[in-house]
């Protein structure tokens, strides 16, 4: 399977797209790469979390480059884009409904604006709300806060902030390619039930068997529960916060967790 690929995009003069890229990565630009599409650079980055693991392709795009010349290859992986800009430059804000537009067409579901800091006044740059009005597919993160402007949804304490708030968010988005973790011995494992159910074909004893089917039916149907809740996520949640989205996901998270841990 062809790995996600993230499209990240520079349209501050002074930050490279690969900045951005190394930031998240921390990882020399020489390691890990690829080429894609029309031979422009891809960075390999693995993701690794309690549930599941995954790799995703972080692929460069010049600034200069209208967003509609992306090779049809890669829009084809494309499954989330991260937007730099300058939040002291007010004129970008007249370019954010050209990226919802694109990020609409091409049915992104993982958006993401970075500044180093968002401004407090009008005068001064973009604000966050200003931000979330113009464009309210994309979310909002600061790479460099100091922690006296105006943040993205409530603060609290220990929360993540800046890169590490970026990287939070990589991990919680669930990629097309996601390879989730399984407990052994667990609800999910490989052959747990079904190789309970040859060894009691085998010795005769089959009393099990109907609290065994009951078992696996209620774990059936958690499932089916859970798989439902995940696909009706993103429009049941499309007018919520980030945090209000991040809290309902952890939820997802702590049910499937119970589902694959309930037999010891």
């Amino acid at each position: 399977m062809d790995k996600p690929v993230v499209l990240v995009v520079s349209v501050d003069a002074s930050v490279k797209p690969e900045d951005v890229i190394g930031r998240v990565r921390k990882a020399p630009a020489t390691e890990g790469t690829v080429v894609l599409a029309d031979g422009l650079a891809g960075h390999c980055y693995h993701i690794r979390t309690k549930y599941y693991e995954t790799d995703v392709v972080f692929c460069s795009w010049p600034g200069g480059k209208e967003l509609g010349e992306v090779p049809e290859a890669i829009l084809k992986q494309l499954e989330g884009i991260l937007i730099y800009f300058d939040a002291r430059d007010r004129d970008f804000l007249k370019r954010l409904p050209e990226y919802a537009s694109f990020v609409t067409e091409a049915d992104i579901e993982f958006g993401i604006l970075l500044c180093a800091e968002l401004q407090e006044e009008v005068d001064k740059g973009i604000t966050y709300r200003e931000a979330k009005k113009f464009c309210n597919v994309l979310d909002v993160i600061e790479l460099d806060p100091t922690g006296g402007g105006e943040t993205v949804g409530e603060e609290d304490e220990g929360e993540a902030a800046g890169v590490d708030e970026l990287v939070q968010a990589l991990h919680n988005f669930i990629w097309s390619n996601v390879d989730m973790h399984r407990k052994a011995g667990g609800a999910s494992g490989g052959g747990g039930a079904e190789a309970g159910k040859e060894d009691e074909t085998t010795e005769g004893a089959g009393e099990e068997d109907p609290e065994d089917e009951r078992r696996i039916e209620e774990e059936l149907m958690g499932f089916e529960k859970l798989l439902t809740q995940v696909m009706q996520f993103r429009p049941n949640t499309s007018s919520w916060t980030r945090n209000e989205r991040l809290a309902y996901a952890q939820e997802f998270a702590e049910f499937f967790d119970e589902l694959i841990g309930e037999e010891d």
